[in-house]
């Protein structure tokens, strides 16, 4: 693969891997910027997901059909904006707005990203270059925390999303002057197949975002049983016209072919996995050990750098050691890092060991898992297949988000009940010179409220271990 074509697929995969994870530092600064407290940002993170979810199908399927070049410069460029008016929002619902747009550019950027790997490339060749992309997403998520956290303290909140705008910008321009696979005659696009794609998942990933109002309405309510019965019908219609497509935007095949579901089940564990261990361990470390945004930034380095390391050693080693071995060591050492962070993670030594676990096991799991789907997939359907580990993925990560928030918000309104308030405090500065009484109140409501997210993360990393078990042998 040519160097500039694969620096632009690497940057493309950064800057989506760094639209979540520099967000994490920055929850304290935003929710008293924004006049909200920390788990209404939750819809931050959540409306992407919703937005990703809905499109990366579509898109996914129109780099089969249109070629993946258009596909990736539209997405680059659409991110860059979405960037950038992120970074101009002054409140919550213009901040939300802007995130569906950034959402609605990172859904061509990773599955265009595999799927020109696996169509340009076959067996080691193809392994080591999943492995590069998942380093790249891992290396965002090295930058994300620590970036965000030194933007928060030295400029502002609003720079965590400013960054990506000349980043997104170097891709678009690394990948206008390169040639990249091409269908070899132009397809009809199922429109109204990708409208069913887009509805269904929208409906789903709302459904699961809805959960963060189950203790005030109840599950069999509009905004989360409605939406969950809304998703299925669409999931019942789009089952029955994709079937009778030649060229559906989601062939039932790959969706749900027997070869397929368990990495399908597999990714969406290990999303949940990685986010619910994830998007709150800097608030915690700033209500327990008492760190700044910055220093808080610098814990999730433990994560991260095992996710770069063990995603270059799995992408070298997959064909050899076989994928789906790499995959069960991984979501074994997921398991195990979880853990660590539920049951040994008041200590500070703890929580460290318990992130790099994690992170080892991310590493090792993810880039096999992609192998393995792009293995078995059809040629020309590369981009499909793709799409769907995406999607799958980012379900977990939407359902992790969100079970994660609904377990802190019951805290935060046990600390509002109790007279406290993380906004009340400077979201740049230490809680160190804050009383005594303030302290042990932060770490006993919001501080445990986030190792009850943890809990749940530890139980579904134990469910992806069992679902790679039912993983078939390598495809020759």
């Amino acid at each position: 693969m040519r160097t500039g074509l694969l620096v632009a697929l690497l940057l493309g995969v950064l800057i989506g891997a760094l639209a979540n994870a520099i967000l994490a530092p920055a929850l304290g600064a935003m929710s008293v910027d924004l006049g909200v407290t920390p788990d209404r940002l939750t819809l931050a993170f959540s409306v992407y997901a919703v937005v990703y979810a809905a499109v990366v199908p579509l898109l996914g399927r129109l780099g089969d059909v249109l070629g993946y070049k258009p596909v990736f410069a539209f997405s680059a460029g659409l991110f860059a904006l979405g960037s950038l008016l992120a970074g101009a929002a002054g409140s919550l619902a213009t901040l939300v707005a802007a995130r569906a747009v950034q959402a609605a550019g990172a859904g061509g950027l990773f599955p265009v990203a595999q799927a020109v790997a696996g169509a340009m490339l076959t067996g080691h060749e193809r392994s080591k270059a999943l492995g590069m992309i998942m380093a790249a997403f891992a290396l965002g998520s090295v930058l994300g925390p620590n970036l965000g956290g030194f933007l928060v303290e030295h400029l502002s909140w609003r720079w965590v999303f400013w960054v990506s705008v000349p980043l997104g910008v170097l891709a678009l321009a690394l990948v206008l002057p390169q040639r990249l696979p091409t269908p070899g005659k132009r397809e009809a696009i199922d429109w109204l197949g990708g409208i069913l794609v887009a509805g269904t998942l929208a409906a789903l990933v709302m459904g699961i975002q809805g959960l963060e109002q189950i203790d005030q309405v109840g599950f069999f309510s509009g905004p989360i049983a409605g939406r969950f019965a809304l998703a299925l019908l669409g999931g019942g219609l789009l089952y029955l016209w994709e079937r009778r497509q030649r060229e559906p935007v989601l062939d039932m095949e790959l969706a749900l072919g027997r070869a397929f579901l368990p990495i399908w089940w597999v990714s969406i564990l290990l999303g949940y996995a990685l986010m619910g261990g994830l998007v709150f361990a800097p608030l915690y470390a700033q209500v327990t050990f008492l760190f700044t945004a910055f220093q808080s930034g610098l814990i999730l380095n433990a994560l991260a750098l095992a996710m770069v390391a063990a995603s270059g050693f799995a992408g070298a080693t997959a064909q050899r050691l076989g994928a789906r071995r790499l995959t069960l060591w991984g979501m074994a050492l997921v398991a195990l890092g979880l853990g660590a962070m539920t049951f040994l993670g008041s200590a500070l030594a703890g929580l460290l060991a318990g992130l790099g676990l994690v992170g080892l096991g991310i590493g090792l799991a993810q880039p096999p898992l992609s192998h393995l789907a792009l293995g078995l997939a059809p040629a020309g359907k590369e981009g499909q297949v793709s799409g769907l580990a995406s999607l799958t993925r980012s379900l977990g990560v939407a359902a992790g988000i969100t079970i994660s928030g609904v377990l802190l918000a019951r805290r935060s309104r046990e600390l509002a009940e109790l007279g406290g308030g993380f906004g009340a405090m400077d979201p740049t500065a230490s809680l160190k010179d804050a009383p005594v009484f303030v302290q042990e109140m932060l770490k006993h409501t919001l501080g445990r409220g986030i190792q009850e997210g943890w809990e749940v993360a530890f139980v579904a990393a134990l469910l992806g271990l069992v679902a790679a078990f039912l993983i078939r042998p390598d495809p020759r």
